[in-house]
């Protein structure tokens, strides 16, 4: 064991860069602060740590303008008289602290892939697929300045499509150069134009790119903007995605984000019978099954509207990724963006890994369906002739 002076050098020596820690195990059990975290910041353009002060009930904050936080973190131990610390940056390790206040540091391990840029703070910035440099679309999107600046107004709509954009960066390995992608039910198409942008300028994919709407005007607007970016292999349709047909070109994925109710279905349904690579959807409104929820067994949840809603949405997207696994995807159902952004924030991600059905998981399925009594669009689809 080490005198605190002792410690603190060989730490000094041993670490480069502290990205958090966790101060525990009180001595006394009868302690106030049950655990400290401390946190990397960068605070008006200087690198500084927050130490959170857990009780069992409130949190106390305290920022300390520091480097390395080294002998903060050796005095509020010894002060407050905490046993361990575990510490993550360049290495990882643990420090010990005995009755006596002697120090034993154990469980060191290099961090070979760790970045120095790992900055947390107020003055953050992520390390996103879309650069901050200036993009002609998304300028004239309004989402930049010509100087490449996103406006602030926008920052959600940024934070947004490069979430997207890693998501799609996870699936991009399944979709072949020269394929079709289909957005179904597009909207404004800020998304669409971002993954044009991706697997054509970024990945130089050559794909192809389809947007359905039922907006006209809508339409028209997506249309002009993809002319005027020289997005020559995007277009967009006016068209119902329910009398969508087999399609003439080979569709190597389906999105669908935010499509209302059943369209999510209808999406899916397509993206399965066309054996899509990949479906992407972020289901919406998903009002099918609210008015069937009345066994008396969900008395507790039905009794109440915002409960029996969020039920009804959870077994609804619940059901829609069994169906997937059912089909031969692999599926993922995923946070799309913070819920400070939206409420619907549940992306379905599902890649194709084999063909046939799954009767196993049918089984399961069948036995959720019939012991809540629902009819769901998605299924009656897919297993209609069963």
């Amino acid at each position: 064991m080490d005198t605190r002076n002792s410690t603190l050098l060989k730490l000094r020596e041993m670490l480069t860069d502290i990205e958090t820690a966790v101060i525990s195990s009180p001595a006394k059990k009868s302690s106030e602060i049950r655990r400290i975290k401390v946190e990397k910041l960068i605070l008006k353009g200087k690198t500084a740590y927050r130490f959170s002060r857990f009780t069992k009930t409130q949190v106390m904050h305290e920022n300390i303008e520091d480097k390395m936080p080294v002998e903060k973190i050796l005095d509020t131990m010894s002060e407050e008289n905490f046993k361990q610390c575990d510490i993550s940056g360049n290495y990882t390790l643990t420090l010990l602290m005995n009755k006596d206040k002697l120090f034993k540091i154990t469980g060191v391990k290099e961090n070979v892939n760790y970045s120095l840029n790992t900055d947390k703070g107020h003055n953050r910035k992520k390390n996103y697929i879309l650069k901050d440099k200036a993009v002609p679309w998304m300028i004239k999107l309004g989402l930049m300045d010509e100087n490449g600046v996103v406006i602030s107004s926008m920052q959600k709509k940024y934070r947004q499509i490069n979430r997207f954009l890693e998501m799609l960066a996870d699936v991009e390995e399944h979709l072949p150069e020269n394929c079709t992608i289909i957005d179904m039910g597009c909207g404004k198409s800020y998304l669409t134009f971002a993954m044009y942008h991706y697997f054509n300028e970024l990945k130089h994919k050559n794909v192809t790119i389809t947007g359905f709407d039922l907006k006209k005007d809508v339409v028209e607007h997506c249309n002009k903007l993809a002319e005027e970016f020289g997005f020559e292999k995007l277009k967009f349709y006016n068209r119902d995605i329910a009398e969508i047909n087999d399609p003439e070109n080979k569709i190597g994925m389906i999105i669908t984000l935010h499509a209302c109710d059943t369209a999510t279905d209808i999406a899916m349904f397509h993206g399965i019978r066309w054996g899509c690579k990949v479906i992407m959807s972020v289901p919406c409104c998903q009002h099918e099954i609210f008015p069937q929820l009345n066994k008396n067994s969900l008395s507790p949840i039905t009794d109440h509207g915002i409960l029996r809603e969020r039920f009804a949405a959870l077994a609804t997207d619940g059901i829609r990724a069994k169906i997937l696994e059912i089909m031969g995807y692999k599926t993922s159902v995923m946070e799309f963006i913070d819920m400070e952004h939206t409420p619907k924030n549940i992306m379905i991600r599902a890649v194709k890994n084999k063909n046939g059905t799954d009767k196993a998981k049918k089984a399961e399925l069948d036995s959720f369906i019939e012991s809540f009594g629902i009819e769901q669009t998605l299924y009656k689809m897919c297993f209609k002739n069963n």
